[in-house]
């Protein structure tokens, strides 16, 4: 591990959480938190939760309460006043939050700690964020990863909401439009486009897409569930995985935690995508072989 390259890593993220302490007060949302970073937003929240140990929701969420604690204690503000400062839509929601951290009520922390002015101590990026050494404890094996150069790959494809390992239900969809038309050949490929990290976005929330490749990208499409869409000729990062779709999160966390750091290379403006290799439906699962792209500069 280059000292150079974890040091520029931690100096981005340590802008985050500058921004954040300034910030407490409005909605810190992905996008502009991945602006400050100078980084994908697709890739940002991965990266993240890899370098600091938990996702950027729990650190917002821990700021906000840390610091209305000190509020509480230094202020004589009305309690739904305070949680508004923090970004909090309502009492409610503030003093449930707040209890679940300190095992106590807004209130009852208030009157407490008035009475022993045990005010927290302000808090720092560098007092309080203990960088990962950009992999977690559970990261110990190595991928194969390749740059290579891709050419544009042209697809039509169906939406998928939720959970990833479900996404096996666009894809019988899909292949049941494609093969009453006679879509498939032997050069079709099958891809599934994922645009956030399962491990920090709530599972409903989840979006991805299942797709095959085409050979005319104009092709006229009957269905309303179907779409076209593409991605760019680019250079990419690919990493072959055999194994189980259910154990994929560990070479992403390998990928994006230890091989991305180390390799000098910037990621582009564009989510991670897979490439399916063999077919589920006559494979074992130990055998089933996995490409993960994502595009680098």
């Amino acid at each position: 591990m280059k000292a150079s390259t974890q040091q520029g890593y931690q100096q981005r993220l340590i802008k985050v959480v500058d921004y954040m302490y300034q910030h407490l007060d409005a909605p810190l949302d992905v996008n502009t938190l991945a602006d400050v970073a100078c980084m994908s937003p697709y890739h940002f929240h991965r990266i993240y939760r890899l370098m600091t140990g938990e996702t950027i929701n729990t650190t917002v969420r821990r700021l906000r309460l840390f610091l209305s604690a000190a509020e509480l204690i230094r202020t004589q503000a009305p309690i739904a006043e305070v949680a508004k400062k923090f970004n909090y839509s309502t009492l409610e929601a503030y003093s449930r939050a707040f209890a679940q951290l300190f095992n106590q009520p807004p209130s009852e922390y208030r009157q407490q700690n008035s009475q022993g002015n045990t005010t927290p101590e302000p808090l720092s990026p560098q007092s309080w964020m203990q960088f990962q050494p950009f992999y977690d404890q559970e990261i110990h094996l190595m991928y194969p990863v390749e740059v290579t150069e891709i050419p544009q790959l042209n697809f039509i494809g169906i939406k998928h909401h939720g959970d990833y390992m479900k996404i096996g239900q666009a894809f019988d969809k899909l292949c049941m439009y494609a093969g009453s038309r006679n879509l498939f050949t032997p050069q079709t490929r099958s891809f599934g486009i994922y645009y956030q990290d399962p491990k920090t976005v709530a599972t409903e929330d989840l979006e991805s897409m299942a797709c095959i490749t085409i050979d005319d990208p104009n092709l006229v499409l009957e269905d309303e569930q179907i779409q076209h869409l593409s991605i760019p000729a680019s250079k990419a990062a690919a990493l072959m995985f055999k194994g189980p779709y259910a154990e994929l999160e560990q070479p992403y966390a390998w990928l994006f935690g230890q091989w991305l750091p180390q390799s000098g290379r910037t990621l582009k403006d564009h989510p991670a995508f897979e490439e399916y290799l063999n077919n589920p439906q006559d494979t074992a699962p130990k055998d089933l072989l996995t490409r993960i792209y994502c595009l680098v500069e």
